[in-house]
């Protein structure tokens, strides 16, 4: 449902995010065109739609990442529309954590319940749009928060993606926005967040 002009603004501020090593995760419907495919490997639960320009593409379950990568860790993990994918996100996010370097960073997108206009069809009740079968939950943002923090990591950023129109987008405050952007670290002991 999103206009191609929004997914290329998604798909760009997360690859302006990702530095290092690269794991895309759930890349295979869209990969990133911004990510450099020769520092960067997918994974995915089904193989591409088309070739992607990654330097691999790996198949198997976002729930056995430390089975599947074996020793391999990564400065980035890219989780784009995902999380809202998946019945155990907390497992997810722990499996994220086992492969990123102690360095590393996750960058998440999800879309976010009360931005517009997912809240509009919250408030009229509507089935018809903006209810995707594939979506198992929707996140607010404090409780991405919350899940980042008790799975060990610190928010360093949330970015919004911006106010989603049929045609494109506005660019808006993030409680407006109907993708949000999240980059965490891996917690360390007196590490303060900064969202």
């Amino acid at each position: 449902m999103q206009s191609k002009q929004y997914e290329h603004r998604r798909l760009r501020m997360i690859s302006e995010q990702a530095e290092g090593e690269i794991l895309d995760l759930g890349h295979a419907a869209l990969p990133n065109p911004f990510l450099p495919g020769d520092r960067t490997v997918g994974l995915d639960i089904s193989e591409p739609v088309r070739p992607t320009g990654y330097r691999a593409d790996e198949i198997g379950s976002v729930y056995n990442l430390d089975q599947l990568l074996g020793n391999r860790r990564f400065d980035t993990v890219i989780a784009g529309e995902l999380i809202e994918h998946l019945d155990a996100p907390y497992a997810f996010l722990e499996q994220v954590r086992a492969v990123l370097r102690p360095s590393g960073r996750l960058v998440l997108s999800t879309p976010s319940p009360l931005g517009f206009p997912t809240l509009l069809f919250e408030i009229l009740g509507s089935r018809r749009f903006f209810y995707a079968d594939d979506h198992l939950y929707y996140f607010p943002m404090r409780w991405v928060w919350r899940m980042l923090e008790k799975s060990g990591f610190v928010v360093e950023r949330t970015l919004p993606v911006g106010m989603w129109l049929p045609f494109g987008f506005i660019p808006s405050p993030r409680w407006l926005s109907y993708q949000i952007i999240y980059v965490a670290s891996i917690a360390h002991p007196a590490r303060p967040a900064n969202r």
